[in-house]
């Protein structure tokens, strides 16, 4: 058993994991943006990813306090966390923080793609992309609790069916037998939302939509609506989008590799004085938007402040594989889906892995190759143990508090 952090990709075939996706009978995004590939990572990979993950938790905590966000009742459930595979002096790679955003992704094509590979792969059932489960429980029913926890539950979006996203939206359906409506669709009545097309009443809110992608006409109609609606619970509040993102590692002591700052205190950091060291990212950005991989000077100092842009160290991402055809380079970007629940321990919902040839890992209008895209990383559970958080978010028992 290695030491040192690993991961190895496995290939299924995309005929293969096409026809295995069929069999599944539930919708997921495009087969082009998935790779026929899946990943295995080592004891020591797993530790690692935990260690950065309990640190980033820690120092998020009074980030994460309800009381910061002049919205009542709305609690972070959910962190979406990416981390790249860079260069390391002594060892294959180390682990470096791409983004964060406390906002839900991917959940639904997850799961039917976690289907599909275990037909494949037939992993012993030690192996899983997500951390364990109480016996005899199924991840679909462990997730109840943050994404509908009852069947007055609605999946809003702006224009859910126009979205590249939609089958993604549409597995959630499929899953969870949740609502998917625009959130123009629905009017508060008594605190909950209400549909006047189906006369259905809603308590409970899995929400995909993102006010800052809306016209400013349109966000304030939003915020009024769901403000109004206030007797609604959450999965993923939009609220939190902007409450944490990729600006709140500005606020976290990194590691000189990946650390970030506020672009506004850039002089501090010689960012003028040697630009092309640095990636600058707005905070509000997301599928690519948002992004300079090569600033000039002039472009960091006309970018707008105060706390809208981030500067990022360069860091350099090592290739974990080979694609299977061209035999160039795959790059990974792992995203841990982390689940937060008040008292109870942060509990790993997906490990999920991008690929690419070109280190950019946005699925955004990707068609890829077979190699490129979205998979499932996965570890050995019994020669693992669970992500471990002090007394913030408690310890310990993080599989059979989520079920409860």
């Amino acid at each position: 058993m290695s030491a040192l952090p690993q991961i190895t990709l496995r290939r299924l075939g995309a005929d293969a994991l096409g026809q295995a996706l069929t069999d599944v009978r539930a919708p997921h995004l495009p087969q082009s943006q998935m790779s026929d590939h899946y990943a295995l990572g080592n004891a020591a990979l797993h530790r690692a990813l935990q260690a950065k993950i309990a640190h980033l938790v820690q120092a998020l905590a009074p980030q994460l306090r309800s009381s910061r966000l002049p919205w009542p009742g709305a609690q972070a459930d959910v962190l979406a966390l990416d981390l790249a595979f860079v260069e390391h002096p002594r060892q294959p790679f180390e682990l470096a923080w791409v983004e964060i955003q406390a906002f839900t992704s991917m959940l639904p094509t997850f799961h039917t793609l976690h289907c599909a590979q275990r037909a494949l792969h037939r992993l012993p059932s030690a192996w899983l992309p997500h951390d364990p489960l109480p016996p005899h429980a199924g991840w679909v029913n462990c997730l109840r609790p943050w994404v509908a926890p009852h069947a007055a539950t609605v999946l809003i979006e702006d224009r859910p069916r126009a979205r590249f996203t939609w089958p993604d939206l549409d597995a959630a359906r499929h899953w969870w037998g949740v609502a998917v409506h625009d959130w123009r669709e629905l009017v508060p009545t008594s605190g909950r939302l209400f549909h006047p097309g189906t006369a259905r009443e809603y308590g409970h809110v899995w929400n995909r939509l993102i006010f800052s992608d809306l016209e400013a006409i349109e966000r304030r109609q939003a915020e009024a609506v769901l403000m109004a609606a206030n007797r609604l619970s959450w999965h993923s509040h939009p609220a939190w989008y902007e409450g944490i993102h990729k600006g709140s590692l500005a606020d976290v002591a990194l590691p000189a590799h990946e650390a970030c700052h506020w672009v506004e205190e850039r002089t501090r950091h010689d960012a003028d004085s040697d630009p092309a060291r640095w990636v600058a990212k707005a905070v509000g950005g997301h599928s690519g938007s948002g992004l300079l991989l090569a600033p000039t000077a002039e472009q960091l100092r006309a970018l707008p402040t105060p706390r809208q842009w981030i500067v990022q160290n360069r860091f350099r991402q090592v290739p974990i594989g080979q694609h299977p055809e061209t035999g160039a380079p795959l790059f990974g970007e792992v995203r841990c889906m982390l689940g937060l629940r008040p008292g109870r321990p942060p509990w790993v919902m997906a490990w999920i892995l991008r690929l690419s040839t070109n280190g950019i890992a946005t699925l955004s209008g990707r068609h890829t190759v077979p190699g490129e895209g979205m998979t499932l990383l996965y570890f050995d559970h019994g020669a693992t143990s669970p992500l471990q958080v002090d007394a913030t978010f408690g310890v310990h028992e993080a599989a059979q508090a989520m079920c409860a």
